[in-house]
């Protein structure tokens, strides 16, 4: 406990530009009891998944090029790279979204936020019109040359953490030491800016009609490349207005609901 307080006590409030939201936030985190134990379940429960080279059904439909897509990524220290598993009705939807989505972006609100497309690969942002693998000419069997996602910015400055960050390196060195009290506090702040812990079978993130409407979007479609075709097919998208009929897991699908 004395070495994750020494750490703990490293994690002063710090403003400066070159510090990143997402730090910052797990910096002012003071998870209460409740959250400490809630992650403390969440460890006890955690059990290792092996992901083999190659899978032998594609996790949705017809994909090519490898599962993995930004193991730089910070999450990517802990999660796998297809992490929703509970939620049973959209999970496949959801795992979808990770070759494109960044995790902050739907795991982090805040309204001052921009999104931008980036590649974690070689740590830049990127622009262009082919960027979105959506639409009556886009060729799926040739993957684009870099998997960028599009990621929350602030003030031009990335938010997210990536694995190489001296902030992230404290982290991963410290959990390694730690034993499973002090994992559970540390789980704890660094999930904090996530508010993860709001359902006790899913982590909470951005409703899918918050990018999925033709109203106001959370994304700036057009701004991150999208032609008029692709803004269209993802604002109006109907698996989104499919599931927003169900409120619950207990609730059947049935086919005339597509009808609605």
């Amino acid at each position: 406990m004395k070495k994750l307080f020494l750490f703990l006590m490293m994690w002063q409030p710090v403003f400066a530009e070159e510090i990143s939201l997402h730090q910052q936030q797990i910096e002012n985190a003071a998870p209460n009891q409740t959250a400490i134990d809630f992650s403390a379940k969440k460890l006890r429960e955690h059990k290792d998944i092996e992901i083999h080279e190659k899978l032998i059904i594609p996790p949705f439909h017809k994909q090519t090029g490898e599962l993995e897509t930004a193991p730089q990524s910070f999450c990517r220290t802990c999660h796998t790279p297809l992490p929703h598993e509970k939620a049973l009705r959209t999970r496949t939807f959801n795992n979808m979204h990770v070759r494109f989505i960044a995790c902050e972006t739907c795991h982090v609100a805040n309204e001052k936020l921009t999104y931008r497309w980036f590649d974690f690969e070689n740590q830049k942002q990127l622009s262009g019109e082919n960027l979105f693998r959506i639409g009556k000419n886009i060729d799926n069997e040739n993957p684009r040359p870099t998997n960028p996602k599009i990621a929350p910015f602030l003030n031009d400055s990335r938010i997210f953490l990536l694995k190489s960050d001296e902030f992230a390196e404290q982290i991963a060195a410290t959990w390694k030491t730690a034993n499973e009290s002090e994992k559970a506090i540390l789980h704890a702040k660094i999930h904090a800016p996530l508010n993860w812990q709001k359902g006790e079978k899913t982590h909470q993130g951005t409703p899918c009609e918050e990018c999925h409407n033709d109203k106001k979007s959370k994304l700036d479609l057009p701004k991150l490349g999208a032609n008029s075709e692709q803004v269209q097919a993802i604002q109006t998208h109907i698996i989104p207005r499919f599931l927003q009929h169900y409120k619950n897991d207990d609730q059947r699908i049935t086919i005339r609901e597509m009808l609605r």
